[in-house]
């Protein structure tokens, strides 16, 4: 008595599942863990000493005060009549006191955290301040300088810009620069690759 065969279809070989990675503390990138610590508690040191050591409070505020003065004298060039009493700038129109917030002394310290926390030759680090400071410097006269001429021609708007425009700009401007430093200025080779492994 004949009977029919069955052909059984072979289908695709199930998946095989990768193994999920465990977590090894060898895979941590741990000379880039490193300078990240370092620029953290760099900036926390340097705020710290800006605001609540003596001695470097009352260097900031005589910067701020010579940052007003420097203004004044850009402005007085450009035929604006100011005068400058401490840290408060003004003519017959507007006035604007200048403070910590506006004299780019704490992105001047992010900028320094990240070239003394970046793993390169004291060389190197002493070129990168001695471009950084100027920067900044010059960034932050444009910043209060643009700042007075809107506040006597738009006074609403002043505020705004001074917050939510500039100080991001600053701080941005300042990474920049940390950026163009490293990549620029530290010599290749020497610095110890940090990179995520695979």
């Amino acid at each position: 008595m004949g009977g029919k065969s069955r052909s059984h279809k072979k289908g695709p070989p199930p998946e095989k599942r990768s193994a999920p990675r465990k977590f090894s503390l060898k895979k941590i990138p741990w000379e880039l863990v490193k300078i990240y610590i370092f620029f953290g508690v760099t900036v926390f040191f340097l705020f710290f000493a800006l605001r609540y050591v003596p001695f470097c409070a009352k260097a900031v505020q005589g910067f701020t005060a010579f940052i007003a003065f420097f203004s004044s004298k850009v402005l007085n060039l450009f035929g604006t009549a100011t005068s400058v009493s401490g840290t408060h700038l003004s003519s017959k129109d507007f006035g604007m006191n200048i403070v910590d917030g506006c004299n780019g002394v704490f992105a001047t310290a992010i900028l320094l955290a990240g070239i003394i926390a970046y793993p390169s030759k004291i060389r190197d680090k002493a070129v990168g301040i001695s471009i950084g400071i100027p920067a900044i410097f010059i960034i932050n006269q444009l910043r209060v300088v643009s700042l007075f001429y809107l506040g006597r021609s738009h006074p609403t708007v002043f505020e705004e810009v001074h917050v939510y425009v500039w100080q991001p700009v600053i701080i941005i401007f300042a990474i920049l620069v940390w950026d163009f430093w490293a990549r620029n200025f530290v010599q290749k080779g020497e610095v110890r690759q940090a990179s995520v492994p695979d």
